[in-house]
C-alpha cells in the first residue's frame, strides 16, 4: 500500500493524538511526529506555523473530535431514552489513556487546563439537560446529578484503564440507570 502524496491537517492531528495517547505530551516534538508520518518538517509547516499551532489545533481538535461530534451524534436521536443509550454507548469508546494524558498535561500547560475546563463544563452542561429532559426535577438537581455522573466516567477512565469498551460501557450504563432510578423516585 503506498502512502498518500500528501498528508491533511487531519492527519497530522490525528497523528499528534495517537502519539499523545501512546507516548504522552513529550511525543509532541517536530521530530516525533515527522517521524511518525514519515513526512518531512516541510510538509509539517504547510499546515501548522510552528509547534505552538499544531498545540493550539490538537486541542481544538480533541475537544471538537471527542465532546463536540459525541453531543452531534446524540442530537440527532430524538427519543431521550436512545439518547442516553447512544451516550453510553460513544463515552465507553473515548480513548481513555488520551483523556488522561490530557488531564495530566493539564497540570504543566495553561492552555491545556483551560481546554479540559471548557468541556468539562460543556460535558456536564449537556448531561445536565439530557437528565433534566427524561425526569422531572429541577435544575440544580440534575445539575448536581450529571456532576455524580461525569465523576464516574473520569473514575472509570483511572481505575480501569485498560478495560475494553463493553465493559466501561456496562459501568457507564449502570450508574444511568442507578440515576435515573433517583429521577423516578
Amino acid at each position: 500500500m503506498t502512502k498518500p502524496l500528501r498528508l491533511t491537517r487531519e492527519d497530522w492531528l490525528e497523528t499528534g493524538l495517537q502519539l499523545l495517547s501512546d507516548l504522552g505530551e513529550q511525543a509532541l516534538t517536530l521530530e516525533k511526529l515527522c517521524q511518525a508520518t514519515s513526512r518531512t518538517k516541510g510538509s509539517f509547516y504547510h499546515h501548522f506555523q510552528d509547534r505552538d499551532d499544531f498545540v493550539k489545533a490538537l486541542l481544538e481538535y480533541w475537544r471538537s473530535r471527542y465532546t463536540d461530534r459525541i453531543i452531534i451524534a446524540v442530537d440527532r436521536l430524538k427519543d431521550p431514552i436512545a439518547q442516553r443509550r447512544e451516550l453510553d454507548r460513544l463515552a465507553a469508546n473515548v480513548d481513555n489513556r488520551l483523556e488522561q494524558v490530557m488531564r495530566n498535561w493539564s497540570g504543566v500547560d495553561e492552555r491545556v487546563r483551560q481546554t479540559i475546563k471548557q468541556v468539562d463544563d460543556k460535558r456536564i452542561e449537556y448531561l445536565t439537560n439530557l437528565i433534566g429532559k427524561s425526569a422531572q426535577i429541577d435544575s440544580k438537581t440534575a445539575s448536581e446529578l450529571a456532576i455524580v455522573e461525569y465523576a464516574a466516567f473520569l473514575g472509570l477512565q483511572y481505575l480501569l484503564p485498560d478495560a475494553d469498551s463493553k465493559r466501561i460501557e456496562h459501568f457507564i450504563t449502570l450508574v444511568t440507570k442507578i440515576i435515573s432510578s433517583y429521577c423516578s423516585k
